[in-house]
């Protein structure tokens, strides 16, 4: 008897392994554990560590299968690769992938799909009507899941007769000895550290950062040394994000890491973690700073207030605005006792929630469903 297949479509590359790659990998080892295997479809050849090394330790497989320069192409081998590996379930993931996947799957006779929304929808006003008949027809062939509360309900009040699921994705929990990091990183007990994870600039609010930062800089000069650290920018948005904070005088006090595959240190390096984003689905990266028992501080967009809780374990202010995000900044560097209580809320937020194991037994239970509604 065959070992059935979940086939992941991803939509995406692997310049990093992140808190997505890692998450598939614990899916894997899942899927080996119930009798299936996973089979994951990445755009490009992985670069990231040891990502294709530990899928494989977990019982899964990664294919390369690129949609972005010609789909027709893309759409073939994506019929070979279900012809041959023949899926009991296709889950697409981000926006071009899924926009081909979900339509050759079904040519191919893969009756039960579903693909997960990452990100906020635009509104609804401007979604372009092609796009519109896509998910109007995609809703009657496949589930739909969201990454968070607030998408799902973004999704229901455009398509309100869609079968949409919540289901939060999950991390590990993020150990280490927060003076042997530091000492790796080079950062003095004394000093206060704020760290956010972050890839692109202008979405995830990082000139908004730097604003904040220019003002907790010069506005406090009762604060212990504050030093801000960014991981995970490609390096046009370093360069972008440098002239600006060599424009702003912040620069002795900004840390541009780039793509790191060590985001653990600095997670247990820090004290406080800042997610300043504009639009967000909800933030992995947040539920790992979570996992350190960090106190947390985000927009109040998309998924975060999902992860923060006001005045529990972080702060929530509003999109855009650097005084608001710089006042929070000042309150939990110059706090160390609400560090501590939001911190330990943080490991308690995400013990309750955003667990691997948890997360993945959820996706787990609902693929389960999706193959007992058509027997």
């Amino acid at each position: 008897m065959e070992t059935p297949v979940v086939m992941h479509v991803m939509g995406m590359d692997v310049s990093k392994y992140g808190g997505l790659e890692r998450f598939n990998v614990s899916l894997a080892a899942v899927l080996r554990e119930r009798g299936m295997k996973g089979v994951f479809v990445y755009e490009s050849k992985p670069s990231a560590g040891n990502f294709e090394e530990d899928m494989a330790t977990a019982g899964g497989e990664l294919v390369v299968c690129n949609s972005r320069r010609d789909p027709v192409r893309f759409s073939l081998r994506l019929a070979r690769l279900i012809s041959r590996y023949r899926p009991v379930i296709v889950h697409s993931h981000f926006t071009k992938a899924r926009f081909y996947a979900v339509p050759v799957a079904l040519m191919m006779g893969v009756r039960r799909q579903c693909f997960t929304m990452h990100s906020e929808l635009e509104d609804k006003s401007s979604i372009k009507p092609l796009t519109k008949m896509w998910y109007s027809r995609a809703n009657k062939i496949a589930g739909v899941l969201t990454v968070s509360g607030a998408i799902k309900q973004q999704y229901l009040d455009i398509w309100p007769n869609a079968s949409v699921d919540c289901i939060h994705l999950g991390v590990s929990e993020v150990t280490g000895n927060r003076q042997e990091c530091r000492k790796r990183l080079g950062v003095r007990d004394d000093d206060v550290v704020v760290l956010t994870i972050a890839n692109f600039n202008h979405i995830k609010g990082l000139d908004v950062l730097c604003e904040a930062i220019a003002r907790v800089l010069g506005e406090n000069d009762n604060l212990a040394r504050v030093d801000f650290y960014v991981v995970g920018q490609p390096q046009k948005d370093i360069e972008q994000l440098s002239r600006l904070a060599r424009k702003l005088g912040i620069e002795d006090n900004l840390h541009l890491i780039g793509v790191s595959n060590n985001v653990c240190d600095y997670l247990c390096a820090a004290d406080i973690y800042v997610q300043p984003s504009r639009n967000e689905g909800i933030s992995m990266s947040l539920m790992e700073a979570a996992s350190a028992s960090l106190p947390l501080v985000g927009s109040r967009v998309g998924g975060i207030p999902e992860v923060i809780a006001h005045g529990e374990n972080g702060l929530l202010v509003e999109p855009g605005d650097a005084d608001q995000l710089a006042s929070a900044l000042c309150l939990l560097a110059t706090d160390i006792k609400m560090r501590q209580r939001m911190g330990q809320s943080s490991l308690d937020v995400y013990s309750r929630k955003y667990s691997l194991p948890s997360a993945t037994g959820r996706l787990l239970d609902y693929y389960s469903s999706l193959i007992a509604d058509l027997r």
